[in-house]
């Protein structure tokens, strides 16, 4: 048999034609090598073959490392190193794919490109990630002693499984949202093993590659290196304001000391425990860039802003950059976003944000939900079909009491299979199954949902809306709703919304204002995202914290050990 005419047997026993892809997967035609033996000075002819010997089935070498990644790849999953079954699968399937040739390691050493990885991975905790979650071989392995071809096959195994583990933590976090509460509306897709490994193995640079599974945002960013010069700060905790009565300017009080110090201020050498005019003002600046009335009185929300900051901002950090990853990665460039602790909501054309005004979000009881969606249409004069929950726990036991008395309200009941409106006098209150009761409020001035509301249809039935109950806006503490958004400025916040058509404005709305509920379809769908961040980077570099309104921080920092 001459060398066109050699056969290949494949690793797991098939018989297969030569080609370029066989010699790409670590695999020599025998028949190639006895052709160039036979050809060398002194080559006499073979030796008789022994009858006893076993048979031959294939005249073709397979590469060692081959031999040992398959091997490997079946150690580690006798040893537990997959993270799943499915990790294993996919693994296994990206090195089958590559004829099982190391991706890692050559000549018995891991690569320049396995090094640069390992070095990224290293910086994990940089990340907000745990480091030691990602097993990693040693940079120097057989680079000063030899090692066998399967220590070096399971360094190149090792790295894959931490490759896809960094990546799927990187793009998607750590925690499982709907295991802090069923309120985060997020559905989480880990990226596939295979395809992370295959991606980064393929980059021109794989460190940056790797480097790229994380959050895009500038807002990911901005955390990021907040949390590494918090880490690299000589740890000093600034000092607590203790609790006490309001404080007003002229007062005096010993925690105006330390207050002075949390502020910056030099100490004053005449009457130190005076509240002057130069503390006044620094309080009010510092009320102001946290979004508190800037009244200059140190009342209960100014000094738990202040402690707010006061305490270790590391956990604080780390689970917001956690809820970056499950945070869709292209925002879009108009959107809109609206932010629970913070009480605020902004539109967003091309990264800057073109209008903003304050928000009443859900009481805790009634929590907004966290998520992602597209606005679809406007609603001016809506009609309020109040929520079965709203009626049965908040309105039933009122309508008892008056009589069946719903002065404002429709009702309707189902009657021969179809809901019929009714006189709320007539049903027996007491007795009547609510499932066949709808209550609705129509238009006017006294309607929950204002003059207009902005919809984005979801699961959860919220949307952002007017209110009639305009004194809410005023307060620090805006949760009160049932966890809808309620839109401070709702007219120009329509007119930032329909900036880029021409067709609509509010001054059309209003027009409309007083007659039949009425649908506006918008010309193009407008993400939006109920975010739930306590702590942001501000233009200055600042660390800026909110109150954890809902509790999900302290339940994401034991989920994440810290």
């Amino acid at each position: 048999m001459g060398w066109n005419d050699a056969a290949f047997l494949s690793i797991d026993g098939r018989v297969t034609d030569p080609g370029e892809s066989d010699m790409r997967r670590g695999v020599v035609p025998f028949a190639a090598i006895a052709f160039l033996a036979a050809s060398l000075p002194g080559a006499g002819a073979a030796p008789a073959r022994d009858p006893a010997a076993p048979p031959v089935y294939a005249d073709r070498i397979i590469a060692p490392e081959s031999i040992a990644i398959r091997a490997a790849l079946a150690q580690a999953k006798a040893d537990g190193l997959f993270a799943s079954k499915a990790e294993a699968a996919a693994i296994t399937a990206y090195y089958a794919a590559q004829g099982y040739v190391p991706t890692w390691t050559a000549d018995g050493r891991l690569t320049d490109r396995a090094k640069a990885v390992i070095g990224r991975i290293d910086d994990a905790a940089a990340d907000g990630l745990d480091r030691a979650a990602y097993k990693t071989p040693w940079p120097g392995l057989g680079a000063y002693v030899a090692v066998t071809p399967e220590a070096v096959a399971r360094a190149d195994i090792l790295l894959s499984v931490a490759v896809a583990d960094y990546g799927a933590d990187a793009s998607t976090g750590r925690i499982n949202p709907k295991s802090i509460s069923e309120n985060f509306g997020y559905e989480i897709k880990r990226p596939e093993p295979g395809a992370t490994l295959g991606a980064v193995a393929a980059a021109a640079d794989p460190a940056a590659a790797l480097d790229g599974f994380n959050p895009p945002q500038k807002e990911f960013a901005a955390l990021r290196a907040k949390l590494a010069a918090v880490r690299g700060a000589k740890a000093e905790t600034p000092p607590e304001v203790p609790a006490g009565p309001a404080l007003k300017p002229g007062m005096s009080d010993p925690r105006v000391v330390v207050i002075r110090e949390r502020l910056g201020l030099p100490a004053a050498t005449v009457d130190p425990d005076v509240y002057d005019d130069a503390a006044v003002e620094a309080v009010k600046a510092y009320q102001a860039s946290a979004r508190l009335k800037p009244d200059g009185i140190i009342g209960n929300a100014t000094l738990a802003a202040m402690n707010r900051v006061a305490a270790d901002p590391v956990a604080t950090i780390l689970v917001n950059m956690e809820r970056w990853r499950w945070m869709p990665r292209d925002l879009g460039t108009f959107y809109v976003q609206a932010n629970i602790p913070e009480f605020m909501v902004r539109i967003y054309d091309q990264g800057t944000v073109a209008h903003e005004t304050r928000v009443v979000v859900g009481k805790t009881t009634n929590q907004t939900p966290v998520f992602s969606d597209s606005m679809e249409y406007v609603v001016v004069n809506p009609v309020w079909n109040v929520p079965a929950s709203i009626a049965v726990k908040e309105m039933l036991p009122t309508i008892r009491a008056n009589g069946g008395n719903l002065r404002g309200y429709q009702v309707y009941a189902k009657i021969g299979g179809r809901f019929r409106a009714v006189d709320p006098r007539m049903i027996n209150w007491h007795s009547v199954d609510m499932r066949n009761i709808q209550i609705k409020q129509p238009p006017g001035e006294r309607n929950a949902l204002g003059s207009i509301k902005f919809m984005f249809p979801n699961e959860y039935a919220v949307y952002l809306h007017d209110t009639p109950s305009k004194s809410l806006f005023q307060r620090d503490h805006r949760a009160f709703s049932h966890g809808c958004v309620r839109v401070m400025e709702p007219w120009a916040f329509a007119d930032a919304l329909l900036a880029h058509d021409p067709g609509w404005s509010s001054a059309r709305f209003k027009k409309l204002v007083g007659g039949p509920e009425r649908r506006v379809d918008l010309p193009h769908r407008i993400p939006v995202h109920l975010t739930y961040f306590t702590a942001q980077i501000d233009d200055a570099g600042n660390l800026r914290v909110w109150d954890d309104v809902y509790g999900h921080d302290r339940k994401m920092a034991k989920a994440l050990g810290l």
